[in-house]
């Protein structure tokens, strides 16, 4: 996949603004991995010195604009966007009980844990649309997770230029490390906030 997005684009420094569409239709449901788009970004602007730090900025945008599509077709088609068949392949009855009952025990916490989970995202975020939720909320914990997320695979593939330059090959096999480690990061940050922000709902509590 690393290796089409760049071999693709890798001849025109504009690429970056068909990357950054390529992420806004993810965020409506687009099965593409945003990780590898965002890595091949970093690349991409590397070899044509653009700065990475802008870069992120400008994916960073991206992401919260395709998220933002889906939770508002959410919000102003609600049921009858859900109950479309096209729609039922991707939100069935059955993953919008579950993500219901996120939301139930989990409130707003969702949407930021929603933004590692590529298959639930959307669905999630669309549902939370339909269901009313806050917008400003909702952009507040998908900003913060995307805030982690963009300019960390950005600077990855700027990394990645740097140590392999088109040796797309070695690039792809980092790629694959990268994801792991990756997971297991998110997986403590997540346990983390979930640890610390019940340690100070009992706090509060008790006081």
């Amino acid at each position: 996949m690393l290796e089409t997005l760049f071999s693709h684009l890798q001849g025109s420094p504009l690429a970056l603004f068909g990357l950054w569409g390529l992420l806004v239709f993810c965020g409506i449901g687009l099965p593409l991995p945003e990780d590898t788009i965002l890595i091949a970004a970093g690349m991409l602007a590397s070899a044509h010195q653009i700065s990475w730090v802008y870069t992120s900025a400008l994916m960073y945008v991206g992401i919260l604009a395709g998220d933002s599509i889906i939770f508002a077709l959410g919000r102003y088609f609600g049921s009858r966007l859900l109950e479309q068949r096209w729609t039922q392949r991707i939100l069935s009855p059955t993953r919008r009980e579950r993500v219901q009952e996120m939301f139930k025990r989990y409130g707003v916490t969702v949407f930021f844990v929603a933004r590692f989970l590529p298959g639930l995202r959307a669905p999630i975020f669309c549902t939370a649309g339909a269901m009313r939720a806050k917008y400003g909320k909702f952009l507040l914990m998908d900003g913060l997770a995307a805030l982690v997320s963009a300019p960390l695979f950005v600077w990855l593939g700027h990394y990645f230029w740097l140590r392999f330059g088109d040796d797309l090959a070695r690039a792809s096999s980092a790629l694959a490390r990268a994801r792991s480690l990756t997971l297991a990061a998110g997986l403590a940050c997540f346990t983390l906030v979930i640890v610390g922000g019940y340690c100070l709902w009992r706090k509060t509590a008790r006081a």
